[in-house]
């Protein structure tokens, strides 16, 4: 009988202390999966909410005329947005809701485009796009030559294209001088000019036109113009440094006779002191 009881005890003792090791786990894990987790998976997601950018894709459809293309909103964002602002150069451009969270925008102007999206939670995303796909300029001359009283040039517009019809110039005589010829493969243009200066105008396909004046040298007005606009604009950048560094001068002689001016008066109180 003792050597009975003596064999049951130690099985006994095994299993409760394995039992008490499964109790330590199972709490463990009930810990672990009722409230370790689903603190971290609720904070994380407050976290995300308030933290989280409005998300958006702008899109530049191509032009088929190259006067007006369309622009595209998308937004992508978790949160409804509270604010939505798009200009174009700082001018406001009107939003039509196309469905759902697109939006579509007509455009008549290159220019860059700016879109600011406030989000619900106050977060702010500002994003930027050049629009540069429609024609706002005039054809342009090149490869120019004067010999035997003949200029000759080519016209270039890679977006809408010359209209070769609309090429004609005048002088102080004339005023409807048609080209000696016109090779529209090439775009090589060639007219006769004499000892007056001749006056160049060409419109491409949509109604940009170029107004050049050229010399009988071969040189053109327009280039002159361009020049000179450019040194005015040095000069002028110029004049604004130096009138700058000139305040930053006069202030810092300012604050210098200020501190003198504070430190004399501290100078005088303190004798004043010492002699009471």
């Amino acid at each position: 009988m003792n050597q009975y009881n003596n064999q049951t005890r130690p099985e006994r003792r095994r299993t409760s202390s394995g039992y008490r090791r499964n109790n330590g786990k199972s709490g463990f894990l009930s810990v672990l999966l009722f409230y370790v987790l689903p603190f971290i998976v609720f904070n994380g997601l407050i976290f995300l909410l308030v933290t989280s950018r409005p998300k958006a894709e702008v899109t530049i459809d191509e032009s088929s005329d190259y006067i007006t293309t369309t622009m595209e909103l998308k937004v992508k964002s978790l949160l409804p947005i509270k604010t939505m602002e798009v200009s174009l150069d700082s001018t406001p451009i009107e939003l039509i809701k196309a469905g759902g969270k697109t939006y579509t925008a007509k455009l008549t102007n290159n220019g860059m485009l700016e879109v600011k999206l406030i989000g619900l939670n106050k977060m702010k995303t500002v994003m930027y796009e050049q629009v540069n796909i429609l024609d706002d300029t005039p054809p342009a001359i090149k490869d120019k030559v004067v010999e035997n009283s003949i200029l000759s040039f080519r016209l270039e517009d890679t977006q809408s294209g010359v209209d070769y019809s609309s090429i004609s110039a005048s002088d102080e005589d004339k005023t409807d001088i048609l080209p000696l010829s016109i090779d529209r493969s090439t775009g090589l243009v060639t007219f006769e000019i004499e000892k007056e200066n001749i006056t160049i105008t060409a419109k491409d396909k949509i109604g940009n036109e170029l107004h050049v004046t050229f010399t009988p040298e071969g040189e053109s007005f327009e280039e002159a113009e361009m020049e000179s606009e450019e040194s005015q604009e040095t000069a002028e950048s110029e004049e604004i440094k130096e009138s700058e560094k000139t305040k930053e001068t006069k202030e810092s002689v300012k604050n210098t006779d200020t501190t003198k001016s504070t430190t004399k008066v501290n100078t005088s109180k303190t004798n004043t002191t010492k002699k009471k």
